[in-house]
């Protein structure tokens, strides 16, 4: 099996060693791993620079892009940005090699397709560091549009205070680009699992939980925005499952005493997001088997829990009726959190 510090080659950009050397450690490190994200990487840049916590570096690896993402970063003049160039090596790898970068005692992570908002950084600080028994905060995430709009759709987190076993249920810390971590917890447990091309975050932060004494906690406001890209729709479901039945096997190897019940119920979480993403794509056969897949892992997967259900109704839907469910429980999910999108001033 693989090893967790999924090194890679690096170089540094010059400004980045003078940095080092004359500078003292920021708090916060923001670690933005980039791979051929022309468009989107300055306003992902830009609102890490921007962040009403002032005390940070922003640390971005260009994992070998082929398209104009390092003349953009070339272009953006802050000391505080630093860049780091390495062959292409994975999502996992380009994180490890920001985290070993990063002279922070704390590291943020954002996708560089993705935006935080302004005061993100200095909300959830302030809850790490008024408790230090919390090793992880997050956030809810705002949807955006592949041009950058803002749809008002909130992607909430369903628990505020995730326990291990309620993290291996399900990833309630959301996409990767809502986490702030103490350094601490990756000297602890070490760093992303290279050989995982997706479910890697799940991977990390229930390694976290489990080899640490840290805790999980939510930031209870979408601080994050989430960008929505047209590649969603060459969602390969194959390569999505066979990572995620390798993250699933890391977590059964490694923590023997959490009860089959609940892994098998992470199991079949990640068969039904791969059937949610299959019906959105128009893959019908496809959605349905990754359905049953995931029934067979938990039988009343239907009746504990409404996600499951509402992927169930969504295959044997025609698009209209799936669009309209689809609103309504948002809407109603939306309801009981008591979320409002946060304006940026």
């Amino acid at each position: 099996m693989s090893t967790f510090d999924g090194r890679a080659t690096t170089a540094k950009a010059p400004h980045a060693q003078a940095a080092d050397a004359e500078t003292p450690a920021p708090v916060l490190s923001i670690v933005i791993p980039a791979y051929n994200v022309e468009a989107y990487i300055e306003d992902a840049v830009r609102s890490a620079l921007g962040q009403t916590f002032r005390d940070l570096e922003v640390i971005v690896v260009d994992d070998g892009s082929t398209d104009r993402t390092p003349d953009v970063l070339s272009a953006i003049d802050d000391p505080r940005l630093r860049v780091v160039r390495q062959e292409n090596g994975g999502l996992s790898a380009a994180r490890n090699t920001g985290i070993r970068s990063a002279r922070g005692e704390f590291i943020g992570l954002l996708d560089g397709d993705d935006i935080w908002l302004r005061q993100k950084a200095a909300l959830q600080l302030a809850v790490m560091m008024a408790d230090p028994s919390i090793g992880l905060t997050f956030s809810h995430s705002e949807y955006l549009t592949e041009r950058g709009a803002r749809t008002g759709r909130v992607l909430l987190a369903g628990k505020a205070h995730p326990s291990l076993h309620d993290m291996i249920r399900r990833n309630h810390l959301g996409n990767g680009s809502t986490v702030i971590a103490r350094r601490a917890c990756f000297d602890d447990a070490g760093l992303f699992m290279t050989e995982l091309r997706s479910c890697e975050d799940y991977e990390m932060w229930r390694r976290i939980l489990w080899l640490t004494s840290y805790r999980a906690v939510l930031t209870p406001a979408p601080l994050t925005l989430y960008r929505l890209r047209e590649s969603s729709l060459s969602f390969n479901s194959r390569k999505f499952v066979e990572n995620a039945d390798l993250a699933m096997a890391v977590l059964r190897r490694d923590m023997p005493n959490v009860p089959e019940r609940v892994m098998r119920a992470g199991h079949a979480e990640h068969y039904r997001i791969a059937a949610w993403k299959a019906i959105s794509c128009g893959r019908h056969r496809e959605a349905f088997g990754l359905m049953r897949r995931a029934l067979s892992l938990r039988p009343m997967f239907l009746f504990a829990d409404w996600r499951a259900l509402g992927t169930a109704v969504a295959i044997v839907s025609p698009a209209i009726v799936r669009e309209k469910l689809a609103a309504l429980a948002k809407a109603l999910q939306k309801s009981h959190s008591g979320v409002s999108v946060v304006a940026e001033t």
